[in-house]
This record gives structure tokens, sequence and C-alpha cells, in this order.
């Protein structure tokens, strides 16, 4: 039922990305609790892009993927929980990387399909139900971006990567 009914606002134009990356307030105390560092990237030339999103669908996506971080990296000897930025000229792209174990491609494979945890997660107690990232990537590409894995960018962990279309 979740999975059926539509994201509420749909995307407007975000003068400043930066406005999203205001998250800090609601994502920083979810990472204390994890035992875990919040470090967000606030120089990057992508935060002064306009970009065509709904603020509370990016907030839900950005706590989501702290709130799994702080989950599943537990085991890291590195407590930082990275969110960084980029642009493209078409996309504007907010990376959520950790330092803990990592995803490996059988999962990668499967980690954005509703209910789906690893067993290595299942054995491990993590809390949730396995909608969480399904749910994100839904709201991502409603608002005409995306989420997926970015195993290229060698944190070490896992490494989520939200892109958002800059306004035309």
């Amino acid at each position: 039922r979740v999975g059926r009914t539509r994201s509420g606002a749909g995307p407007e134009n975000v003068p400043r990305a930066d406005r999203l990356m205001r998250t800090p307030e609601r994502l920083g105390p979810r990472a204390v609790q994890a035992g875990m560092e919040l470090v967000v990237d606030q120089w990057s030339p992508a935060l002064s892009a306009t970009v065509r999103a709904g603020a509370a669908a990016v907030e839900q996506i950005l706590f989501n993927l702290v709130d799994n971080a702080g989950k599943y990296a537990q085991s890291a000897t590195d407590r930082t929980i990275r969110v960084e930025s980029s642009c493209d000229g078409r996309f504007a792209m907010l990376r959520v990387c950790d330092h803990g174990p990592g995803i490996t491609e059988v999962e990668a494979r499967r980690l954005f399909r509703p209910f789906t945890k690893s067993a290595r997660d299942a054995a491990h107690s993590a809390p949730g139900v396995g909608l969480g990232l399904a749910l994100s990537r839904r709201l991502a590409r409603d608002m005409g971006g995306d989420l997926r894995i970015d195993g290229r960018h060698g944190c070490g962990g896992a490494c989520f990567l939200l892109t958002l279309p800059l306004a035309q």
C-alpha cells in the first residue's frame, strides 16, 4: 500500500541546492544516536545550483541513507558518515558514504527491491523491514532523479548517489 501511494507535493525549483542540505538538525542527531559523526560538504559549487526537487522527499531520502549507515557501519573504525555534493551540468548529485563493510555485487542487485535485506543484515538483526531504499529510490525517480549505489567512489564502505535534475 505504501508503495502505491504517490509522494506528497511534486518537485519545485529550489533556488539553491544548499537548502536541501539544511537537514543536519535532523540527520546529525540520528548519526549521533548510532555513535557516528555526520560530516556535510558545505563548499561545493553544486550547492549554489537551482534544482528541481521536493524538499521533504530529499530530506526523507537523506534521513534513510544516514539511518542505514548508522545501522550497517557499526563495526567501522572510521565513524563518519559523509554527505558530499557535486554537479555534472544536468544533475546535482548528493553522495552519502560510510566506512562500514560495504555492499557486495550480489546484494547490490537486489538492494532496491521492497522487503529485501541481505542475509548478513538479517543475521545481525538490523531493525527495519527492507522498504527504505525501495521507497527512497521511488521518491528520487518521482522527482526526475535517481538513487543508486556508487561503487566507484572508493570510500571503503557503502556509498549511495542521489541525483536531482537541475532546473531549466
